[in-house]
């Protein structure tokens, strides 16, 4: 049904394993097509921020608790029928499948998943039209007569958005992906090289911060988070594909593009820091020279972030459509499905419109959402899959706890700075 792009995650049916090698139900995503997918899902501006956070310290965790995710999720598969299934369902079939003193309450967990994920994901689109609006005024402000302020250029923004979220199936945005995926590994290319070039022998090595202000800890963690949180979209991107054996393969999909990620944010991360300095805006993007290759630059990342935001708006729009094709006539299914898409693109501009500082929304965003999403409930999954299965060693006990604990002292912290510096900024 087109309405409803991932079938098969509401309906129980008698138990079936996942196919290992490849599914016969209405899967259409190539291993190519998964890996852009995948790709745009956790590279995105995220890694503009890391040379303005480079001097602080952080972790990022969350690619390491991704993969056991996705393993335990086969055990869920099993025990509850289902072929395919999301993020909400496993942590339900987790939660039930633990201890009594927990196992009546899966609803309340599922719904709990779905909020976050309906949170972080809304975020995330917020963040994208910041970093747009931001870029492109900048451009502008640079290179023409023209000067319109940033919340102008959102709204302007919203045409294009409104078109690109009215594609409702993930094998249509996949070429979009694929595209802009490879401008982005041009432009990345490019600001890389600026990086090396760019003389870094007149201005002393002792202007740079070694190591940053504890105070900022929390909102580096919260960047963190953010920039690699792609756990959301792990489950209803594998779920498109043809072969699923090439999704958690020790060099598939997921491992791929996490390490492919990391070791951008890295060289990006370190070498922005040390070429620019102290002097690094919020994002790299606004330390290019001003001239007219770096000035395209720009364009060529707001076009990469452009394409992205569908991918990003896919997941809390899928949750959506499943409940308006439960609850409404058929009908007018179509008519509200399309009319949900466009009212919370508007409202996510809305939202920008409002707090239009990425390095502390972002920040918000991480620290709120994606920390919950990416350390907080895997570990849970683990922990209560591990248990029904009798395999709780006192190592993945530790392992987890540990994990648990980090995720909620960068909780609370982050949360509390990043709306901190909110308040003091309005």
């Amino acid at each position: 049904m087109a309405s409803n792009p991932v079938e098969g995650t509401e309906n129980l049916g008698p138990i079936r394993a996942q196919s290992a090698q490849q599914r016969d139900v209405n899967v259409e995503s190539s291993v190519n097509s998964t890996n852009a997918a995948a790709l745009e899902a956790m590279d995105s501006e995220g890694v503009y921020l890391f040379a303005d956070r480079h001097a602080r310290h952080g972790s990022p965790l969350s690619p390491l608790c991704i993969s056991p995710f996705r393993s335990l999720s086969h055990y869920i598969c099993t025990k509850n029928g289902r072929e395919l299934i999301d993020y909400a369902n496993i942590m339900r079939g987790a939660v039930e499948a633990g201890p009594s003193w927990i196992s009546g309450r899966g609803y309340f967990f599922k719904q709990l998943v779905n909020v976050e994920m309906f949170v972080a994901q809304l975020g995330f689109c917020c963040v994208y039209q910041v970093f747009m609006s931001e870029n492109i005024a900048d451009f502008f402000n640079k290179n023409t007569a023209i000067r319109l302020s940033t919340g102008v250029w959102m709204v302007l923004l919203l045409p294009p958005l409104l078109f690109l979220c009215s594609i409702r199936r993930l094998k249509l945005l996949a070429p979009f992906s694929l595209a802009a995926n490879v401008v982005y590994l041009a432009a990345v290319v490019l600001v890389a090289h600026f990086f090396l070039s760019r003389p870094q022998h007149n201005r002393p090595q002792e202007e740079l911060t070694k190591f940053g202000n504890i105070q900022n800890l929390p909102m580096f963690f919260g960047i963190v988070m953010f920039a690699f949180e792609g756990v959301s979209l792990v489950m209803p991107i594998e779920n498109r594909m043809q072969r699923p054996q090439f999704f958690i393969a020790w060099n598939g999909v997921l491992n791929s593009s996490c390490l492919f990620v990391l070791a951008i944010f890295a060289f990006m991360g370190f070498y922005g820091y040390l070429s620019i300095g102290n002097d690094v805006m919020e994002t790299v993007t606004l330390n290019l020279p001003r001239e007219p290759f770096y000035e395209c630059l720009k364009l060529m990342f707001v076009f990469c972030v452009l394409i992205s935001y569908p991918v990003q708006f896919y997941v809390p729009m899928e949750r959506v459509e499943k409940f308006i094709t439960r609850k409404c006539a058929p009908e007018k299914q179509t008519r509200l499905i399309y009319a949900a898409r466009f009212s919370m693109v508007i409202l996510t501009c809305a939202i920008a419109e409002l707090i239009p500082h990425l390095a502390v929304f972002i920040s918000l965003v991480g620290s709120i959402a994606c920390t919950s999403l990416a350390l907080v409930f895997p570990p849970m999954i683990e922990l209560l899959v591990c248990y029904a299965q009798n395999k709780l060693t006192f190592y993945v006990y530790l392992r987890n706890v540990v994990i648990f604990f980090f995720a909620l002292i960068g909780f609370v912290t982050g949360t509390y700075s990043a709306l901190s510096q909110i308040f003091q900024q309005f």
